[in-house]
């Protein structure tokens, strides 16, 4: 082993291990990123109005707040029509019955890339486990897939991306023959 690595090594095992974002090449890093995400609808017939809810748990050792998610549609008949108004936030993981508070999360689309952004303001601490609501219509039957990415708060542009597990819904054709 050569004397730099040596020396490498030694400052990385003397460092503390407090929770902190890490910064390499101008952008920040989560220490220990959000893994934690659900998607919820609790409707599933086609073009039914849903309330379609994502969940997430930023750990307490994360290192950095969460600013915003990305999501990226994989799969589908047609592309998801998320609304753009109203988005409900609220504290713990899906619940049909609990009430959120408004104007915590604003939602952005980029038709152009694909993808649909929730932006927290304020963003989202360490520990907290926190629920969107995003009031939509259902699209056509078929199964609906988005990869998930999560941004943290940073005064580096552009931030870094830490990939997230892959979210589901299906949607089912409502059929109203007997």
């Amino acid at each position: 082993m050569n004397k730099a690595a040596t020396l490498s090594l030694l400052f990385l095992c003397a460092q503390p291990l407090s929770a902190h974002s890490t910064e390499l090449y101008g952008q920040e890093f989560f220490e220990n990123p959000p893994r934690s995400i659900s998607i919820h609808n609790s409707y599933s017939n086609s073009y039914q109005r849903s309330y379609p809810v994502i969940s997430l748990e930023l750990p307490a050792n994360a290192g950095a707040n969460l600013e915003r998610i990305a999501l990226s549609q994989i799969t589908g008949t047609e592309r998801w029509k998320w609304g753009d108004k109203d988005l409900t936030v609220y504290s713990g993981f899906y619940n049909l019955r609990k009430r959120g508070e408004k104007g915590l999360a604003t939602i952005q689309f980029d038709d152009e890339r694909g993808i649909t952004e929730i932006v927290f303001s304020p963003s989202v601490k360490p520990g907290q486990i926190i629920s969107v609501v995003i009031p939509s219509i259902n699209p056509r039957q078929g199964i609906y897939e988005w990869s998930s990415s999560f941004y943290p708060e940073s005064p580096s542009l552009p931030p870094s991306q830490s990939l997230g597990p892959v979210l589901r819904l299906d949607i089912y054709r409502l059929n109203n023959k007997f």
